[in-house]
């Protein structure tokens, strides 16, 4: 009877240090797949569940488009929307109605400010091709082949409204371009307008 008890209580120390050493096998298990987790990679999962959310298709910019190597990879903005915080031109390829409409905010103004605004816009974009008096005789007009910088002192430009002129500074006219990204602010851009009009009464 005692060695039967001493069998019973020696399996029981042995069950006991085998559960401790699956539970140790265990941790060391878990802490093994921790620290491997951590490592120089550990910021990219074994096992994608799903794919197309780790490896979804990009679009690199200028690059060609994947299917069709005659498009570009970069994508048009859907009709009408614009950009956000940025205002809508709503005269863009209306010239006339343009004219008609827009009103010069600054009209009339000699404030300095609005002056040397207009002045200094007016000097790092215009004066190239249209030179320091508005002539159309800046640095680079001579190298115009056939169409010339236009004079900004001619009867024809003196007799455009304010918008009109607005309009060809924000949408650009022949091969003049838009300076909208240039002169982002409406108000330097009415500005030059003042300026043009400051130089047309020399």
């Amino acid at each position: 009877m005692k060695m039967l008890m001493e069998i019973v209580h020696l399996l029981k120390t042995l069950m006991v240090m085998a559960m401790g050493t699956v539970v140790l096998l265990s941790l060391l298990t878990f802490a093994g797949i921790f620290m491997v987790g951590c490592g120089p990679k550990g910021n990219k999962p074994n096992i994608e569940i799903i794919q197309d959310m780790m490896e979804q298709p990009a679009l690199k910019a200028q690059d060609f488009h994947p299917y069709d190597r005659e498009k570009s990879s970069m994508l048009v903005p859907p009709a009408g929307s614009w950009p956000k915080n940025v205002k809508p031109y709503m005269y863009r390829g209306k010239p006339v109605e343009a004219g008609e409409s827009l009103k010069n905010p600054l009209a009339g103004s000699t404030d300095v400010e609005v002056m040397q605004l207009g002045e200094r816009n007016y000097k790092n974009f215009c004066l190239l091709c249209h030179g320091a008096g508005g002539a159309g005789d800046g640095q680079v007009a001579p190298k115009f082949i056939g169409i010339k910088p236009p004079s900004l002192l001619t009867d024809k430009i003196r007799n455009y409204p304010d918008g009109r002129i607005f309009h060809i500074i924000t949408d650009g006219q022949g091969l003049m371009g838009t300076y909208i990204h240039q002169l982002p602010d409406e108000k330097g851009r009415w500005a030059v307008v003042n300026y043009v009009r400051k130089l047309q009464k020399k």
